[in-house]
This record gives C-alpha cells, structure tokens and sequence, in this order.
C-alpha cells in the first residue's frame, strides 16, 4: 500500500474511532457520573448530571452529594450511609426516589465505588446514576392492576362460588331422592350437572391460587427445600398410595425461599407425574439438584406417559390441557402456577420428553434469591 492510500486509511480510522467516540459520549450523557471527596462533597462532574439532575457544573461542584436525596430531612444522612457502606464493602447500590434541581422526583439505579490510594487511605468516591422512572412507574402500574387482580378474584371467587354450590347441592338432592324414578337420561343430566359444578369449583380455585401469586408477599421464608419436598409429599400421600407410586430424592439445597410457593411447585410437578402415568406400569419418579454456576438445577423425573416435545412450551399456558378431563382431570392451570412461582424467585422452568417415555421437569432457584433479598432490611433511610 502506498503512502497515499496509507493516509486515506488511517484518516478513515480516524474518523471511524471520532464517530465512535461521540456516540459514547451521548451515551454516557444518559448517566450523571461524579466524583466525592471523603466528606461527600462533589469535586467532579460529566454532562450527564446537567441532563439527569438539571445542575450545571458551577452549581454542582462543592455541593454535599446529600442535595439529590429524598426526603430533605434526612438527605445527608442517606448519603452518609451510603458511603458507610462502600467504605465497608468497597462498594454501595442505592435504589431509590432522589430530588431534581427543579424539586420533582425521579427514581434512579446508583452505583458507588469508594477510592483508596496506594497507601490504602481513603481519598473519596466514585458514582453513576441511571434513570429508572419509567421502569419504576410501570412496575407500580404492574403492582397495582396485579392488587386489582388478586381483589378481583377474590370477589369473584366468593360471588361465583356462592350460586355454584347451591346449584350443585340441589342437583345431589334431586339425584339422591329421585334416582331411579326418572328415566336414565334424566338421571345422566344431573350427573352432568353435579360434575360440571364440582370442575367449575376446581377451576375458580385455581384461578385464585394463579392470581394470588403475584401479590404474595412477608410470608414465611424456607431453610431447607428438603422440608419443602416432604411437606409436599405428605399432602400428596393419598394420592402416592393409592398409585402406588415411589418416589425419591437426593439432597435438597437450602435456598432462603419462600416456603409456601416451594410445597406447591413440588405438590404440583410431582402429582402431575403420579397422575399421568401409566396404567401398566409403576410410578416412579425421582427428584435431583446440581448447583451450576449462580443458580441450582432441580429436575423431576417420571417414567409416565410423557408428551410430544412439540408441546413443552404450551404446557406451561394457563387452560392449556393435552388430554380430555374425562381421561385425565384437571383445569389446565397447574402447571401456569408452578412456571409463576418460579419466576417470582427469579428462576427459569421447562420440560423434557418424549412420547410414552416418561418427562422431565426443570426449575431454576438462583443461589442468592430474590426472597433472600426482599427480606434484607434496606440499609439506607426508608423511602419518602
């Protein structure tokens, strides 16, 4: 390559790395970045304060960081605790409401560093904010349809339940005290009525379990999930002898998880293995747990009738049922329970099978859960 050509390609490179180099820096104007001294007063400041808080740097510079917490009152003492704790730890998040120039709020993610020289003194900190407001707002929004929700079916539960059981308890009194003396249609339509009503019942229950899910919280957290997984089995009893199914485990984790979602996963995957088997053979499932990384594996195995692998996913919809209620009964809401009970401790579930050679079903539970975490005291000031 010749000189010429040489210098068109740096001077692009140049040019490209320019390109490169402005777009960071509209990115970084997204997150207000300053620096404290030991003291909490600001000593550095990048455009993005201006954008996020509304401060220019001559307003900003010698300022207590403690401006920008809410509520005023105790705005220094927040800021203080925060540093406590990236003294303590070397760093600090802080997820909270904090105050605009112009007196609004806005929620924001904040990250802090504390600073240390090669003596290992402290010689002040670092910190990054980020806008989370709309994030915020929206999970507020989520909160409270999900609180309408869970009013909702309770309302609903009681309203249609009432007319249900009334409706079901005339049906058994006609067919206790007429049975025979009508013709066999009319005794097969109270059949149908009596059964229709005990399904809707079922089916109601279940929607309220499923929506209660989302709002669930302060309730009692797990030590050991080999607890969880004998409780479980203890309401499964009836059903595992009258199947007479086997079923066994290896060593369970301790997980800080909420207790009474973990008896229902496992009541709930583990009756599904003893209610779709086969009719020739006995039921076996086993229960195993690997930790991989930040999060344990547990699986469930059967040896039942499995399913087509065309259908993992949609086992997991609500209603979603792959054989009729006169083969195999159910409301089809089970399993939509069990994959919201694992994403409320922040973990993931599937399945694995294959046609007439038993399933396999996954769950995640991260290793540092979001029970745990909900059940930690915020070290900061409460918010406003």
């Amino acid at each position: 390559m010749d000189e010429k050509n040489s210098n068109q390609a740096g001077a692009l490179t140049n040019l490209q790395a320019a390109d490169l180099y402005r777009m960071q820096v509209r990115e970084l104007r997204n997150y207000a970045m300053f620096m404290l001294d030991p003291d909490g007063i600001i000593t550095s400041w990048n455009a993005g304060v201006e954008q996020l808080l509304g401060y220019s740097e001559a307003e900003w510079i010698g300022q207590h960081a403690g401006i920008i917490f809410t509520p005023a009152e105790k705005a220094v003492e927040v800021c203080e605790s925060e540093m406590q704790l990236a003294r303590e730890r070397g760093c600090a998040t802080d997820i909270r409401w904090h105050r605009h120039k112009n007196g609004t709020d806005f929620f924001a993610n904040g990250f802090m560093n504390a600073l240390h020289d090669e003596q290992g003194r402290l010689i002040g900190y670092a910190k990054i904010m980020s806008d989370e407001t709309a994030r915020k707002q929206l999970q507020d929004a989520l909160t409270e349809s999900n609180t309408a929700l869970e009013q909702f079916s309770y309302a609903a539960s009681h309203d249609l339940q009432e007319p249900l059981r009334t409706m079901r308890s005339y049906a058994q009194l006609l067919t206790r005290k007429y049975h025979g003396q009508l013709d066999a249609d009319a005794d097969q339509f109270l059949g149908f009525i009596v059964s229709a009503a005990a399904r809707m019942g079922s089916l109601i229950n279940d929607l309220l379990a499923y929506a209660r899910l989302t709002t669930e919280e302060g309730r009692p957290v797990s030590v050991a999930l080999d607890e969880d997984l004998e409780a479980a089995l203890t309401h499964l009893d009836s059903a595992i002898k009258e199947s007479g199914a086997t079923v066994t485990h290896d060593p369970m984790p301790t997980l800080p998880v909420d207790r009474g979602q973990m008896v229902r996963l496992f009541q709930n995957l583990i009756g599904n293995a003893v209610k779709y088997r086969k009719a020739d053979e006995p039921v076996k499932v086993h229960l195993s747990a690997e930790q991989r990384g930040a999060e344990w594996v547990i699986s469930i195995r059967d040896n039942g009738i499995g399913f087509d692998p065309k259908d993992a996913s949609a086992i997991f919809k609500p209603f979603t049922r792959l054989h009729t209620a006169e083969e195999y009964p159910g409301t089809g809401v089970g399993l939509a329970i069990c994959r919201r009970i694992v994403q409320a401790q922040g973990g993931r579930i599937w399945a694995e099978s294959v046609l007439g050679e038993g399933t396999t079903f996954f769950f995640t539970l991260p290793v540092e859960s979001r029970a745990a975490l909900n059940h930690t005291p915020p070290i900061n000031s409460p918010t406003p």
